[in-house]
């Protein structure tokens, strides 16, 4: 789980300039960050984040990046995480990774979407590795595989023993070993990988949890997103939609909801899980100068058991707006977005990296 919530205030701990004096390739940067902020899901964030950007190897490849991740909520949570990403063969072999923990106390709704407002306390310990290499077909078009291996201790930390929901719903707090490999497709014609103004973006995935390979459970996930983005002189207008789907014996913890940091932004997005996730996206980003810029937005999300139970009425919405502050030339941004979640209650997310 890669959340994030650095402040604004930052503006002193940048290394990169914004200018490249006569360079053709982009030099390093550090970017240091303090991971402070609040959400629905974790209360008040405190902690650190690193992103180390390598020098440029070739004109036109992708910085490698490695980020660095420590952080602990109010609400009891830890985690920390690295995020290797390393680009070869000028750009056209990627490799990425992750490795990290978590303990993340946390409330279940049910698996609905329309939750109430009573959930069952349990808590996530985690360890989580996992690496992806993908490989480009066209200029265009890359193909990849992944492995990866959670293991996860589930336990109850509810204080009211009435609290029956997991009980009711047939729910175990699995623990154990979940692992597999999975199989991508990548269609990219952005012109930027951090603040794009043109291009598409189509990414398909399929991760198949195996008990062949030592998980508790078989249970396949598949994700299919798409993005779209116009230039209007220095502004961008952005479209993006999501479709996932878990097998019937997927366990709850890895069920479709959205995340209220980059879908249905400001909103628990662990109110509304089930087999089924579709969402959509709009936003219009206007660029102010070249490091500041503000943003409006429309979010909706929507789950079902089954194809037949989504709908157009079903969809929750956020409406609302933020401010992005350039920490890169290539504008690798700080994000505060602001959305009111179903007309009914105000939530924000700080983080780093467009939503989409």
């Amino acid at each position: 789980m890669k959340a994030l919530f650095p402040t604004l205030f930052i503006a002193g701990l940048l290394s990169a300039p914004l200018s490249q004096a006569d360079e053709s390739l982009k030099p390093a940067a550090w970017v240091p960050l303090p991971a402070v902020g609040s959400s629905p899901e974790t209360g008040f964030q405190y902690g650190a984040y690193v992103m180390r950007i390598f020098p440029q190897t070739t004109a036109g490849t992708p910085q490698n990046r490695l980020e660095l991740l420590l952080q602990g909520t109010t609400n009891g949570q830890f985690q920390a995480y690295v995020w290797p990403n390393l680009y070869f063969d000028s750009g056209r072999l990627q490799v990425k990774g992750k490795l990290g923990g978590r303990y993340w106390p946390i409330g279940y709704f049910g698996q609905t979407n329309e939750a109430g407002d009573t959930a069952d306390k349990y808590s996530d310990t985690a360890i989580e590795a996992s690496i992806t290499v993908n490989r480009k077909i066209t200029p265009d078009l890359a193909l990849g595989v992944k492995g990866f291996a959670e293991h996860h201790s589930l336990d109850d930390i509810d204080e009211d023993p009435s609290s029956t929901l997991l009980t009711d719903d047939g729910r175990t707090l699995v623990t154990g070993l979940f692992s597999g490999a999975g199989v991508n497709a990548i269609y990219d014609t952005r012109n930027n990988l951090d603040w794009p103004s043109q291009g598409q973006l189509v990414v398909a995935s399929l991760d198949q949890f195996s008990e062949l390979v030592g998980s508790e459970s078989t249970f396949t996930l598949t994700r299919l997103r798409g993005a779209q983005y116009w230039s209007v002189s220095d502004d961008v207008i952005a479209l993006s939609a999501e479709f996932q789907s878990a097998s019937d014996d997927t366990p709850f913890t890895f069920l479709p909801r959205p995340n209220g940091g980059s879908t249905l932004r400001g909103a628990n997005g662990n109110r509304w899980i089930d087999q089924l996730g579709l969402g959509a996206q709009a936003e219009y980003r206007m660029t102010l100068s070249p490091r500041w810029a503000v943003v409006g937005f429309a979010d909706s999300y929507q789950v079902a058991n089954d194809a037949g139970d989504l709908g157009l009425d079903q969809f929750h919405s956020s409406l609302g707006a933020g401010v992005r502050f350039g920490m890169t030339p290539d504008r690798f941004n700080i994000r505060f977005d602001l959305g009111w979640v179903d007309f009914e209650a105000i939530g924000f997310t700080i983080t780093v990296g467009e939503a989409f």
